[in-house]
């Protein structure tokens, strides 16, 4: 008996794609630098040093006041940095503009969704149930789920298969250069970038096949692009 065709699939990144996090990043960086007395950095600053888990984060806080701690305290400043932001991960955390109806768009129109995030697992799930599009997804993978952090791409390469879809029949959205390297070293269809991510580079200079200034416009990119049947006539606001 021939086995069902694979789906056509979107797998998204999260801090800085489909939801502004930094503040609450940011309060709960600066609480632990507090205990450890370093001063406080701006949203702006912390914005800059987002991506590769909540321990580059760290890392990038403390280097950015030219510090540095011996590997006991630097467990103990992760640990206590994991528990502040799993306490209040989405106290000013939003959807970006144009994220929900997308999302809904293309659970509407049956193309199944995955998240794929060097964010702890469990604050990930805690975050998208909190902004309401946790039933969106088919698939939730967290950066200590079991996997190298992206942009080794082995996590994507777990979920994929979880949306029924080949890496040849998915394409990844993110806001950075690692989500470009792991859908290129995922083999994935293709790649696009929001233009207001938290990369420090313009997202236009990053190698993506397409970059949308609001995800409004995804369903309707990916028709352009060849990728997924989404209905012309589908309204979004």
């Amino acid at each position: 008996m021939a086995s069902d065709p694979p789906r056509r699939a979107v797998v998204f990144d999260l801090d800085g794609t489909i939801a502004d996090t930094v503040l609450d990043l940011a309060s709960a960086l600066n609480r632990t630098l507090a205990e450890l007395d370093l001063p406080q950095h701006s949203a702006a600053a912390v914005g800059g040093m987002v991506g590769g888990g909540l321990g580059k984060l760290l890392e990038r806080g403390l280097a950015a006041h030219g510090a540095s701690l011996e590997q006991e305290a630097r467990d103990e400043a992760l640990a206590r940095l994991v528990a502040l932001y799993a306490a209040n991960p989405v106290i000013l955390s939003r959807l970006y503009p144009g994220a929900g109806s997308a999302l809904r768009a293309l659970r509407q129109a049956g193309t199944p969704c995955g998240l794929c995030t060097n964010k702890p697992d469990p604050i990930a799930r805690d975050l998208v149930r909190a902004l309401g599009v946790a039933e969106i997804f088919d698939c939730i993978l967290g950066g200590d789920a079991g996997f190298p952090k992206k942009p080794d791409p082995a996590g994507i390469r777990h979920v994929v298969p979880k949306l029924g879809a080949e890496p040849a029949t998915t394409i990844m959205v993110g806001d950075s250069s690692t989500d470009v390297r792991t859908a290129r070293a995922a083999g994935l269809a293709g790649i696009v970038l929001v233009s207001y991510g938290y990369t420090t580079t313009a997202a236009h200079e990053l190698g993506a096949d397409l970059v949308l200034d609001n995800l409004k416009d995804l369903p309707e990119a990916l028709l352009t692009l060849g990728f997924t049947p989404m209905p012309r006539q589908l309204t979004l606001k």
